[in-house]
């Protein structure tokens, strides 16, 4: 009798630094995301598909700390936030059957545009996370 294989479970190790920058570079409005976000493995199924972590250090202010960009000073605002989640858990919900998400996740940077940025692109740009992020584990 053959047992079913278990599955991939995502991820598998920790995958830092996924940087993704959802950007048009036309004169048209959007979308502007610019985001970093870590993907560690959970310890237990608890949480699943994913759990997210804002550390709180980077919630003051906005990451252009070059001034060059001229971006608002203020951390994402809740709505791009919200909208950054969502991708992410609607990508690691349409994964394939054979791959179990049990991930944390955590923000490290975001950027974002008074203009330009809206809940779309956010919402893309994480699930442009999750497929990074599945590429860097050979999936």
């Amino acid at each position: 009798m053959t047992t079913a294989a278990e599955p991939f479970r995502f991820p598998p190790e920790p995958v830092r630094n996924v940087r993704i920058r959802h950007l048009c570079q036309t004169s048209c409005g959007g979308p502007f995301a610019i985001v970093t976000l870590d993907f560690e493995p959970l310890p237990d199924e608890e949480f699943a598909p994913v759990a997210f972590d804002w550390p709180v250090r980077d919630r003051q202010r906005n990451r252009d700390l070059s001034g060059r960009y001229h971006y608002p000073r203020e951390w994402l605002p809740d709505d791009l936030a919200q909208a950054l989640e969502e991708g992410v858990a609607q990508a690691l919900r349409a994964l394939p059957a054979d791959i179990r998400p049990a991930a944390w996740c955590t923000v490290t940077e975001a950027v974002w545009h008074e203009v330009d940025s809206h809940e779309r692109g956010f919402r893309q740009a994480g699930a442009m996370a999750v497929r990074e992020a599945l590429r860097r584990c050979g999936r």
